[in-house]
């Protein structure tokens, strides 16, 4: 299993850069960045320009905030500048956020995505002057490809959750991009089985596909601290309105009443109240949590289930936005790539 990391939330571009090189130091397979208060292509060229060997993608861009055509012709750029090092990671973001956000109708998700990956897929792999035709419920495109790519085109990996959009994701990409909070039972059991449907259903390989998953990873030397801030990443997944994805599967692992009392509180501004009632099984099943010999324990679970496991550091309430704040992380990255 390969390991990866998420980048992103930091205070500045430079800090990000910063950082990816030394978790290229210390082995890491992959570096990925997020639509989330910032671009995640323009972050992805920053990481690119200063790293030498990871890949770098983007997990996710949200298909709702772009252009299909557009986001295929940075892939492309991405890909030529990285000596083919990109992968193209797709979403739809949070659709409740997309309208409370930015006043988007998300209410076509299926076919969004749909258009949206078939477009991308044609414009990232186009040859110069080959033509590109394609009509969809939500999107449409005519265009030829002024050159060539200069490298094999990028992976396309679509975030999904829902059996429908998983099943699609299946026909339509790479790879079956797996959201921050989700536990092993839930990649094995609704995830791959309905990928691999979807695959068949097209008449593709569904051994051809991967299963990048995202981890949010809680790394303390002090244990106790480390399950607070997961509780409180947990907790936060509910502001400023219940984040349906994860809502969703915290409600199809068992965990009815904690995401309906999440629901009540969190929204409320009771973020305090909402933390001391996340179920100890809720931090264990859905994140990475403790210290280094925890977490790398913790890693072993998804080995034979999950192709990448990208981890999504959760900040400490001891960190000194310092670079040593992820002196532990790092020491895990070097430890589970060697």
């Amino acid at each position: 299993m390969k390991i990866g990391m998420m980048l992103g939330f930091e205070d500045s571009i430079k800090t990000i850069a910063t950082i990816a090189q030394e978790a290229e130091r210390s082995g890491i397979y992959s570096l990925y960045t997020v639509d989330a208060g910032r671009s995640a292509t323009i972050t992805a060229a920053a990481v690119i320009n200063a790293t030498e060997r990871a890949k770098v993608g983007t997990y996710i861009v949200n298909a709702f905030a772009r252009e299909p055509w557009m986001t295929g012709l940075e892939a492309r750029d991405l890909n030529e500048i990285s000596d083919g090092r990109f992968i193209l990671g797709v979403g739809t973001g949070n659709l409740h956020f997309n309208d409370l956000y930015m006043g988007i109708d998300s209410s076509k998700a299926k076919a969004k995505m749909r258009d949206f990956m078939e477009i991308v897929r044609q414009v990232v792999s186009g040859q110069a002057a080959e033509r590109v035709r394609y009509q969809g419920e939500v999107h449409r495109i005519r265009w030829r490809a002024t050159w060539s790519p200069t490298t094999p085109p990028p992976p396309v990996y679509m975030a999904a959750s829902g059996p429908n959009m998983v099943r699609l994701a299946g026909e339509t990409s790479d790879g079956v991009g797996i959201g921050i909070m989700s536990s092993v039972e839930f990649i094995r059991d609704i995830v791959r089985p309905n990928a691999r449907q979807g695959a068949e259903q097209a008449g593709r390989d569904p051994d051809a596909l991967v299963f990048p998953t995202a981890a949010t990873i809680s790394i303390n030397k002090d244990v106790d601290a480390a399950r607070e801030a997961s509780k409180r990443a947990i907790c936060k997944l509910y502001h400023p309105i219940p984040h349906p994805y994860y809502d969703s599967q915290l409600r199809q692992l068992g965990f009815a009443e904690f995401a309906d009392q999440a629901t009540q509180l969190v929204p409320a501004g009771r973020l305090a109240e909402a933390i001391n009632l996340v179920p100890d099984a809720v931090v264990d099943s859905m994140t990475i949590t403790g210290n280094v010999e925890q977490c790398a324990a913790r890693i072993k679970a998804y080995e034979g289930i999950a192709d990448e496991l990208i981890l999504a550091r959760t900040g400490q309430r001891d960190d000194k936005n310092t670079l040593a704040d992820y002196d532990d992380l790092f020491q895990l990255i070097s430890a589970a790539s060697g």
